[in-house]
């Protein structure tokens, strides 16, 4: 097998066994996985909590049907609302209400607590280190 591809697929299975062990944490405690966190944390991160579907899908990396199938049930349970955009009614906001807010901060501890704990479970924190500076661009 080459070794890029062989690379790629076993950061792809550690990836999927890391965020299990996490999603199995923020489930259990808070009703969401990590993927949910990530959209209320970006939600957060913004002025107002306010953020046009495409733009969030970009910064997630996923496509706007995949991000609108992701709202949906976020806004059933009242934690993300819609909004229509002011000028053009084709790029509706995703809007973060209060309980999404106080939702995010409680569980962005909880998944914490899971990373760190899944991470020191794993690699030293001179591995972690290395790790973190090689996927964000810096290694």
């Amino acid at each position: 097998m080459d070794a890029a591809l062989d690379t790629l697929l076993h950061l792809h299975r550690t990836t999927t066994r890391l965020v299990r062990e996490v999603d199995r944490s923020l489930g259990s405690t808070h009703g969401l996985g990590l993927s949910d966190l990530a959209l209320l944390l970006e939600l957060q991160a913004q002025e107002g909590g306010r953020m046009q579907r495409v733009a969030l899908a970009d910064r997630l990396g996923v496509t706007p049907s995949g991000v609108a199938r992701q709202l949906g049930p976020l806004e059933r349970i009242g934690v993300v609302t819609r909004e229509p955009h002011p000028k053009d009614a084709r790029l509706a906001l995703a809007v973060l209400t209060p309980a999404g807010n106080t939702l995010a901060t409680d569980a962005a501890v909880t998944a914490r607590r899971a990373a760190q704990s899944v991470f020191d479970g794993r690699w030293s924190s001179a591995e972690q280190s290395a790790l973190r500076g090689l996927l964000t661009g810096g290694g």
